[in-house]
C-alpha cells in the first residue's frame, strides 16, 4: 500500500464484486425462558449479551465518493454534456487545459513476489527474443524460452537453462525486447513496452517488478478505468482526470516502497496488460479519447489556478460527492467540494443501491473487539456518508475507524450507509388502518372493527392481540358509519369476510356500523362494552376459545402508549393486553385470566404509571408479574423491541408517532409483526440504541404521513 489513503475504487473492481449471500437468522430461545419477576429498567438489562448477527448494511454508492463519479460522468455523458463540462461539474472552479505529458512513468506490475517468469511472445517474424541485463552482464532468450527472476539476499537472479549464460545476478535486473515485433508475457498477461526493472523490495524477502513507460500513450493507453465501450465524453473526462493524477505521481517523485509512481491496481490506477479478444474490439476509442484535443506531445487536464489538480475520483457517489477533509485528514481542497450528484443514481449505476452481510467476527475483528453488542453510525459527513463509526464490546470497550476505513476493513461498497426506508402515508387512522390490513391474509374470513377515536385508543389497543389470534384484518370504524378506507378495504377482501368482531359498546361503534356490515353478507357479534373491564375479559375468553393462552400484558390509561408497542409482540404471542386502574386489575378481566390459565402478566409501564397496588394485587391473585419500566413510553417500547428480539426475528422496525393528540399510530402500527419504536418529534437515546444494537433490524418502516414521522425524525434512526 502506498503511505497515502487509496485513491478510489475502480469500475474493474465494481464488475468483480460478489453478490452477499443471503443470511437466515436462526430462532433464538423464547424471551419467555428469560422472563424473570424483577423490573426490566433499562433496554441493556435484558439485550442479548451479544447479538448474534450478521450484521447488515445497506447503502448507496461504490467508492470512497469524492472527485468525479465514473457513472455520473456517464450519465452527463449520455445526457450530451461534453468532458469539459463533466470535469468542471465535479471539479468545481476548474480549467480544461492541455499540458506537455511525454514524461516517463514508472508503474508496478509485480508488487512484492519472491519471484516470477517472463516470456517473449512473437508479434511478427524475427520476434520473440527477450534480453535481460545486470550491470555488464547479459542473456538472451529465444521466443517461448522462460526466464525465471528471483530474489536472493541483496540481489536479483535471472535464470535460464536453455540460454548462454545460463543465469546473471546484480542489484537491478532490466528486460528489453523489440516493441515492434514481441510482446513479454508475464503471469499470462502480455506487455508490449519496455523495459521492465527487477528491484529487491525494500525490508522484504522479495522482488519489485516496474514499467517505465511515456505517459502520454504507452501508460495511459491501457489505463482501464471505465469500460472503453463508454460514451465519448465519458471516456474523455475519464482520459484527462486518469492524466492529472499520473502527472501528480510523477511530480511528486519515485516511492521507494514500490520503485515506482504508481502501481497497477485500485490503489493508483489499473493499467491493464495488451488488450485481446472483445476488449480489444474498442481499444481504438479509448485511445482516441486519450489523445483528443492535445498534440504528440500534450493532452488535456483539468486545472485549478493554473496547477493540475489531484483528480481524485470514484466508481459512484450516493447522490452527493463527498469533501475531501471528511474522507482523509487534512485541509479542505477548494476543487474537491462535495456537489449534488444525482447521475450517479441512474439505472445504470449497478450500485445506486446494495446490501451485503458482514459475519460478528469479522465486524469485531476490524474495530479489533473481541465481539461488538453496539455499532453507532450516527456521526455523518454533508453527504451523509459515515464520518466516524464507534463500536462497543461486551466489555463496555469502545473503538472508533472513520468512515472509509471501515467500508475497506468490512468490504462495503461505500461509507454512505443507511437503513432502506419504507413510509407508510395516510391522512386518517382509517387509511392507516386500512394500509396496516393488507399484512393480514386475504385467505381471512374474519375482520376486527374497532372505533378510530382517540377517547377509544384503550379499546384499540385491546383488539390487536384478538387480531392476531384469529389472522383477521384490524379495521377502524367513525362512531355511526364505516368511513371509506375500511369500505374500500373491505370491498378489496370481498364475500371472504364472513365475521366481523365489532369491540366495544354502541356509545363508541353504533349498531349503524352493524347493519352496514350486515348488508355486506357479514355475521356481527359484538365483544364488549364501553366499560374497559367487561371489553378485556370478553376479547379474553374469545381468545381462550382459539387457543391456549398463558400470558397476558397489562396497560392503565397512562400507558397506552407502552401498551400499543407491546401490542405487535401480543399479537403473535396470543398475549391479551388487559385493563387496569391506578389500584387493581379489573375483577372481570382476573376472572377471565384464571378461566385462561393464564399465570404470568407483564405490566406495561413505570410504578407512576403503573403504581405498585397493581402488582401487589396481581401477587395476591395468584399472577406472577415481571414489569417494561422506564420514565418515558419510548424508552419503554425500546426495552420491549430488544426484550423480544429473539422471538420476533424481525428485520425491520416500524416507527410510530406519538402525541398528546395521537396514541394510536402504535397500534395500528403493531398490525406489521416488527418491533414498534415510539417516536415523537425526536428520538429518544433508548430507540437509537436499540437500534444500534440489533443486526437484523436492516430496514425502517416509517408508520404515518411526514407530518407524523418526519425526515429528520426518521433520518436519526435510519442512519443510527
Amino acid at each position: 500500500m502506498p503511505d497515502i489513503p487509496p485513491r478510489r475504487v475502480s469500475i474493474t473492481a465494481l464488475l468483480a464484486v460478489v453478490s452477499a449471500l443471503s443470511v437466515t437468522l436462526a430462532l433464538a430461545p423464547s424471551a419467555d425462558a428469560r422472563a424473570t419477576s424483577v423490573p426490566v429498567t433499562s433496554s441493556r438489562a435484558t439485550a442479548s449479551s451479544v447479538p448474534a448477527g450478521p450484521w447488515t448494511f445497506s447503502g448507496a454508492g461504490f467508492g470512497h465518493g469524492v472527485g468525479m463519479s465514473q457513472y455520473g460522468a456517464l450519465a452527463q455523458a449520455k445526457a450530451g454534456r461534453s468532458a469539459q463540462q463533466i470535469l468542471a461539474f465535479y471539479y468545481r472552479g476548474t480549467t480544461y487545459d492541455a499540458v506537455p505529458d511525454t514524461q516517463t512513468i514508472r508503474v508496478n506490475i509485480v508488487r512484492g513476489q519472491s519471484s516470477t517468469s517472463v516470456v517473449g511472445r512473437a508479434r511478427s517474424t524475427g520476434g520473440g527474443a527477450v534480453r535481460v541485463t545486470a550491470g555488464s552482464m547479459s542473456l538472451r532468450a529465444e521466443a517461448g524460452e522462460a526466464i525465471s527472476v528471483r530474489r536472493s539476499g541483496t540481489v536479483v537472479i535471472a535464470t535460464c537453462s536453455t540460454c548462454t549464460p545460463t543465469s546473471i545476478r546484480g542489484t537491478s535486473i532490466t528486460t528489453t525486447w523489440d516493441e515492434r515485433r514481441t510482446d513479454l508475457s508475464l503471469s499470462g498477461r502480455s506487455y508490449r513496452h519496455a523495459p521492465l526493472v527487477f528491484t529487491p523490495t525494500p525490508g522484504a524477502a522479495t522482488l519489485e517488478g516496474v514499467l517505465h513507460l511515456r505517459l502520454s500513450d504507452e501508460y495511459l493507453d491501457q489505463v482501464r478505468e471505465v469500460p472503453w465501450s463508454w460514451p465519448t465524453a465519458a471516456q474523455q473526462a475519464q482520459a484527462a482526470a486518469a492524466r492529472s493524477y499520473a502527472l501528480r505521481k510523477v511530480t511528486a517523485g519515485v516511492r521507494s516502497s514500490c520503485a515506482c509512481h504508481v502501481t497497477d491496481g485500485q490503489a493508483d490506477q489499473v493499467y491493464g496488460p495488451v488488450p485481446e479478444g472483445s476488449e480489444a474490439t474498442y481499444w481504438s476509442r479509448w485511445r482516441e479519447a486519450v489523445a483528443v484535443g492535445g498534440s504528440a506531445t500534450t493532452g488535456f487536464v483539468p486545472r485549478y489556478q493554473g496547477q493540475v489538480i489531484e483528480a481524485l475520483y470514484s466508481s459512484s457517489s450516493s447522490g452527493r460527492t463527498v469533501n475531501n477533509e471528511d474522507i482523509w485528514p487534512g485541509a479542505p481542497v477548494p476543487y474537491l467540494r462535495g456537489v449534488a450528484d444525482s447521475w450517479s443514481t441512474t439505472a445504470d449505476n449497478p450500485r445506486r443501491a446494495w446490501s451485503v452481510s458482514v459475519t460478528s467476527a469479522r465486524l469485531a475483528s476490524a474495530f479489533g473487539l473481541p465481539d461488538v453488542v453496539s455499532l453507532d453510525l450516527s456521526e455523518r459527513t454533508s453527504a451523509g456518508t459515515v464520518r466516524v463509526a464507534r463500536a462497543t464490546s461486551s466489555t463496555g470497550t469502545t473503538r472508533s475507524l472513520r468512515g472509509d476505513d471501515m467500508r475497506r476493513a468490512l468490504g462495503l461498497s461505500s461509507a454512505f450507509v443507511r437503513r432502506p426506508v419504507t413510509r407508510v402515508s395516510g391522512g386518517t387512522p382509517a387509511d392507516l388502518a386500512a394500509v396496516s390490513a393488507h399484512t393480514a391474509p386475504d385467505t381471512a374470513n374474519t375482520v376486527i372493527i374497532a372505533s378510530g377515536a382517540e377517547d377509544h385508543a384503550a379499546h384499540l389497543v385491546m383488539s390487536r392481540p384478538l387480531a392476531g389470534s384469529l389472522a383477521a384484518p384490524l379495521l377502524l370504524t367513525d362512531p355511526t358509519r364505516l368511513p371509506s378506507p375500511t369500505t374500500r378495504e373491505l370491498d378489496r377482501r370481498g364475500s371472504r369476510i364472513t365475521k366481523a368482531y365489532v369491540v366495544g359498546g354502541a356509545s363508541m361503534v353504533a349498531s349503524s356500523v352493524a347493519t352496514q356490515l350486515r348488508a355486506r353478507g357479514i355475521v356481527v357479534k359484538r365483544v364488549g362494552s364501553d366499560n374497559e373491564d367487561v371489553t378485556a375479559a370478553a376479547i379474553v375468553d374469545l381468545m381462550a376459545g382459539t387457543g391456549r393462552i398463558i400470558r397476558a400484558g397489562v396497560f392503565t390509561r397512562s400507558t397506552i402508549n407502552e401498551a400499543s408497542a407491546f401490542s405487535s409482540v401480543a399479537a403473535l404471542r396470543r398475549e391479551p393486553i388487559v385493563w387496569s386502574s391506578s389500584t387493581a386489575v379489573g375483577y372481570r378481566a382476573k376472572a377471565a385470566l384464571r378461566r385462561a390459565g393464564v399465570g404470568n402478566v407483564r405490566l406495561l409501564g413505570s410504578t407512576t404509571r403503573i403504581p405498585t397496588a397493581v402488582s401487589k394485587d396481581l401477587t395476591a391473585g395468584g399472577f406472577r408479574s415481571m414489569r417494561f419500566a422506564g420514565p418515558h413510553s419510548h424508552q419503554v417500547s425500546a426495552q420491549i423491541a430488544e426484550y423480544f428480539r429473539p422471538y420476533l426475528r424481525a428485520t425491520e422496525v416500524v416507527l410510530a408517532r406519538t402525541s398528546p393528540e395521537g396514541t394510536v399510530d402504535a397500534a395500528l402500527a403493531a398490525g406489521y409483526g416488527s418491533p414498534v419504536l415510539l417516536v415523537g418529534t425526536g428520538v429518544h437515546p433508548a430507540v437509537t440504541q436499540a437500534v444500534q444494537s440489533t443486526p437484523q433490524w436492516s430496514s425502517v418502516r416509517a408508520f404515518g404521513p411526514y407530518a407524523r414521522v418526519s425526515t429528520t425524525t426518521l433520518a436519526r434512526v435510519r442512519n443510527a
